[in-house]
């Protein structure tokens, strides 16, 4: 009989450690490199309003902060090929 042996598993890319350390949706931002005056957040904010229930548009907000923090960091998003737009 045969044992395989299992896998390592793979290394944590250090932004997933600083995402879950976060504690502040202020701090998801700086991640993110969203502008902290109030109209550079206010811009970001404005595209989620529109979501209702309020705590909807503040998950889908917050989930749009970890994906740019992400993709800012050089990580693909998982299982889509594509590489990671370069920011501005």
């Amino acid at each position: 009989m045969s044992r395989r042996r299992k896998k390592a598993p793979r290394p944590e890319h250090p932004i997933e450690t600083a995402l879950r350390a976060a504690s502040s949706i202020g701090q998801l931002e700086i991640l993110a490199g969203i502008d902290r005056s109030p109209e550079g957040r206010k811009a970001f904010w404005d595209d989620y309003k529109h979501i209702n229930p309020p705590a909807a548009s503040l998950d889908a907000g917050c989930q749009e902060l970890r994906r740019r923090a992400r993709q800012r960091a050089g990580l693909k998003p998982p299982h889509s090929g594509l590489k990671p737009m370069p920011l501005s």
